[in-house]
């Protein structure tokens, strides 16, 4: 059987804090609870610019190998 996954359009919301994220999450921390818990994210910044690549890098760092 083939694997899903599931994810959302982003994962830098401020008002997602005390939703989704707890309410004293530091914005830095986001990706890394949100790969804990999901397993794909849409980077439709993407779309407008290609992405720094110390922030791929920082991006591949903090998430899980398979995320």
């Amino acid at each position: 059987m083939g694997r899903l996954y599931a994810g959302t359009s982003g994962f830098s919301y401020a008002t997602w804090k005390g939703i989704f994220y707890p309410a004293n999450l530091p914005g830095a921390r986001m990706l890394a609870y949100y790969a804990e818990r999901l397993h794909g994210v849409e980077l439709n910044g993407s779309f407008y610019r290609t992405p720094p690549e110390t922030t791929l890098v920082k991006w591949a760092e903090g998430t899980p190998a398979d995320f």
